[in-house]
């Protein structure tokens, strides 16, 4: 079987939790979601180009190796806005501040920093897939390529390889970082807080023994509308000689 690995690094991002009024949470690891969505957006796919976006969804497998789990920071923000009245719109930021009856909100933002991870994709049985193409739009992106905000850039490139494997496990295994991956990985080593873990689609075939089951929401219904739905995967721990 081929597999596609890359590299997948900031020293600060976000892994999009479920949001919930001003709150928004970060995963301690990439959605499955936001992993095809950096995919897209390396080939230049818009959010509005749901066939698009569906033949990756309903095309790929999705595996994810926590190489380092980073640390949890938080942030919090205030802005001034105007009060919600029916039928009224604003066409820049400017003619918000302009308008009367400003009040003041207060949001939070959780954060990862220097979290990194091992992506690996590949073909759902009976769908064909390019994985030398998408390749090479992880090398050469169309679109600005961030972790979860805009805000955060990639700390390294993607360095994305296709390799032959027996299971996305031995995928993992085959894949040794470069020279760049590997002083990243030093200098954010912090020995007895690693917890090394693989995730995967629950139905991905070749799945380890020992794995528990989480449910997440971060299956794509709809790019341009925003909407998710529930899926189910599996995680299951490392052993250090496991993708060391």
């Amino acid at each position: 079987m081929r597999f596609l690995l890359f590299t997948l690094y900031a020293p600060i991002g976000s892994f999009g939790e479920i949001a919930v009024g001003e709150r928004r949470m970060s995963w301690a690891r990439p959605g499955r979601s936001a992993v095809l969505g950096l995919v897209a957006a390396a080939q230049g796919i818009a959010r509005t180009d749901e066939d698009a976006h569906q033949r990756l969804e309903t095309g790929l497998h999705y595996a994810v190796r926590t190489d380092a789990p980073g640390r949890p920071l938080t942030d919090y923000h205030t802005a001034q806005t105007p009060k919600a009245r029916k039928g009224r719109r604003f066409a820049t930021r400017r003619k918000e501040l302009d308008s009367d009856g400003l009040h003041t909100v207060l949001s939070v933002r959780e954060w990862r920093t220097d979290a990194c991870f091992t992506v690996s994709l590949w073909a759902r049985a009976s769908h064909n897939v390019d994985l030398d193409g998408v390749a090479a739009a992880l090398r050469h992106p169309r679109f600005v390529l961030y972790v979860g905000r805009k805000s955060a850039p990639l700390g390294l490139p993607l360095n994305p390889e296709v390799v032959e494997a027996d299971t996305f496990l031995s995928a993992f295994e085959a894949r040794q970082p470069n020279d760049e991956e590997r002083r990243v990985l030093q200098r954010i080593h912090s020995p007895g807080t690693e917890r090394r873990m693989v995730a995967f689609d629950h139905d991905a075939p070749g799945a380890p023994a020992g794995t528990r089951v989480e449910r997440r929401r971060d299956g794509i219904v709809s790019r341009s509308r925003w909407q998710f739905t529930d899926r189910l995967e599996r995680v299951a721990p490392l052993q250090e000689s496991e993708g060391a």
